[in-house]
This record gives C-alpha cells, structure tokens and sequence, in this order.
C-alpha cells in the first residue's frame, strides 16, 4: 500500500488510501532491438465463410502464435502432435513445419497473428520459444487478457487498418511481451531428444527436402538405412502420422499455397507438389481438404474480396 502525498490534492480528496504502482526508468527486455512487426491477424470458426484446415505447411519469414478461443484441436508442430483447447497458445517459429488436423469439434475457433522480425533474448532469429521446450502454453488466468487483446486488434484493423496500424502494433509487441514472460514462468522443458526423436528428426527432413519426388516408405527405409518397420512405428509415435501420410499433408499443404498465391495451372500445381497424375491430386486434395483445387482457389479469392 502506498499512500497520497497529500491528503489535500484534488485527486485524493476524501480518500483514506490509494494503490499505485510505479514503472522502473530501467527494465530488462525480452526483444533483441525492436519489438515484433504485426504482419497479419485472422480468426475463423469451424463450419463459417472459408474455413477449410490450412494443412501442413510453414512460413519462411513469419512467426505465428495461435490462441484457442473456444473448443479443440489435434495440431502438429515440428515432430510433435499436440491436443489443443480453448485457453492455450501455440508458438510457432519462422519455418517450422505445421498441420491443422480436419478433426476440430464443431464449436472449434481460434484467432492467429503472423509476426516478422521476431528476435528474442536468448533465441534464435525468428523463435518464439526454445526448440527443446512444449511449443503449447495454458494461459490459466491470463486467457481473458489474450482474448480481450487480440478481439481490440481484430476489431480495430477491420474497422481501420490504417488508423490504427500503429495502436495494434504497439498493443502486439505488448502481448509478446506478456507471452514471454508467461512462457519463461510456466513452460516445463521437454526430456532431452532420445535416439527415436533423433531418427524422427532425420526422417522429417528427408521426406521434407524429397516430397515432390517419387518416395515411398522403403526408398525412404533405404536412403536412411532405417528398418521400414521400425521407422514406421517410431515415426508415427512421435509425430502421429505415418510417414506417407505425412508426405501426403506436406503435398497437400505445400498445394494450398501455391493455389492461394500464384497463378499457376493446377495440373501445373499438381507437378511442383509430387504427383504426375492430376486426377489423383484432385481426388486427395479433395479429400483432405473437403473441397477441389479449383473451387478452393475460387473461395479463397472471393473471401479476399478478388485479389
């Protein structure tokens, strides 16, 4: 408790105490210079306008925290499968491969904001958290604040986005701020990565540097001299996919950028991502994604207003 100077000032008269805080002229930062730069925000809810899962994909020079409004998910971070629900974040660094699963409950929604420039104390260029750590916090009590926080800069942009570019700037570097803090508090650091986490490790980034090739569970088994049924089992036990499946979610994933962001033909398309049969693209972008390549780049420019 801290009590006025003087009894008498306009702003304590007829108060017996007050609280106040101050702020010290000097603090420690979580940013290594300038805070993050708000590229973008979105939120969107199962079964609403355009709302197909944005499977396995990444982004080069965005980060990404994603906040679990209301109901579940399962999501994929780098090597890991994680259930998420209303109440946790996801941290997500720049050109870490990440899945949305099709499989959300029907009342599941969730806000994101890609961040450029990330650069925190003590990580890597682009890093939200620590490689070694759960990319998955429970916010507990600190849930209304995210919430509240990020509704204002949704709420803002939509009415304004020039208006209030630099308020919702200033109120997102705030929210990492805060994100940080939380994170260093509560995060609980995963066990040190074991030989099958290092097997995984080194699967990943082979289907990831060969996917638009032909591959197959024994060229992969043999390119890694891996038993195919041991890197099968271990690779699913980490990851949650088998690893064609995975292959197919990267394809897929790798597909909705393209259709979103080029103009390419989508036999075209089909090529880049690893299959030379455009019927069978069609057939399995169709069924992870609940719609054709082609009516999904027609709703994706129509929900962008034709741009």
């Amino acid at each position: 408790m801290i009590y006025c100077c003087q009894k008498t000032c306009l702003l304590c008269a007829g108060v017996d105490w007050m609280y106040q805080n101050f702020i010290p002229g000097q603090y420690p930062s979580c940013f290594r210079g300038d805070p993050p730069v708000l590229s973008y925000i979105w939120k969107k809810r199962v079964g609403e306008s355009f709302s197909p899962p944005r499977i396995m994909h990444s982004h080069d020079e965005i980060s990404e925290l994603l906040l679990v409004i209301e109901g579940s998910a399962n999501y994929t971070v780098g090597e890991s499968q994680y259930i998420i629900q209303e109440g946790d974040i996801v941290a997500i660094g720049a050109g870490v491969l990440h899945d949305e699963d099709a499989r959300l409950t029907a009342d599941t929604t969730m806000v994101a904001v890609g961040l450029r420039q990330v650069r925190l104390i003590g990580l890597p260029d682009g890093a939200l958290v620590d490689a070694a750590t759960c990319p998955v916090l429970s916010l507990g009590d600190s849930f209304p604040v995210f919430r509240s926080v990020l509704d204002t800069i949704h709420s803002l942009l939509n009415d304004n986005g020039e208006q209030y570019a630099e308020t919702c700037q200033f109120l997102m570097a705030g929210l990492v701020s805060l994100f940080v803090r939380l994170y260093q508090h509560n995060a609980e650091s995963d066990a040190p990565s074991g030989k099958g986490e290092q097997f995984v490790g080194r699967i990943r980034q082979y289907i990831e540097a060969h996917y638009s090739e032909t591959i197959s569970l024994p060229s992969v088994s043999r390119a890694l001299h891996i038993n195919p049924y041991y890197l099968a089992h271990i690779f699913k036990e980490h990851t949650g996919y088998s690893p064609m499946q995975y292959v197919i979610r990267l394809r897929i994933g790798k597909a909705q950028g393209l259709l979103m962001y080029t103009d390419y033909p989508i036999t075209q398309i089909a090529g880049m991502v690893g299959y030379d049969n455009s019927s069978h693209f069609n057939a399995m972008f169709t069924k992870y994604i609940g719609m054709s390549p082609g009516k999904y780049r027609k709703k994706f420019r129509s929900s962008k207003g034709g741009k």
